[in-house]
């Protein structure tokens, strides 16, 4: 299991832990975050999976994102690999 940490003043970052999937409420708190989150989702876009993690933009600005349980890790390593994440480590 991965632990990870971000500064709460760039971001918000909630997770609720489905049986196939984890769904990521993300609340972007600088327009430099939006653009390190944005590479993210651009990673995971332009690979041929289009199943393993789906962005959803909503009205008021914030993000939910749904990755699947074999996707996380991939995920967090990327959320960290753009800095949107300030560490990662091994639990």
């Amino acid at each position: 299991m991965l632990h990870y940490t971000f500064d709460e003043t760039l971001i918000a970052i909630t997770e609720t832990k489905q049986s196939s999937d984890v769904t990521f409420q993300i609340e972007i708190r600088s327009e430099e975050m939006r653009s390190r989150l944005k590479q993210v989702r651009s990673f995971f876009e332009d690979n041929k999976d289009y199943t393993d993690v789906l962005f959803y933009s909503r009205e008021d600005g914030t993000y939910e994102v749904i990755v699947r349980n074999d996707m996380i890790s991939a995920f967090l390593i990327h959320a960290f690999r753009f800095q949107c994440l300030t560490s990662l480590r091994w639990a």
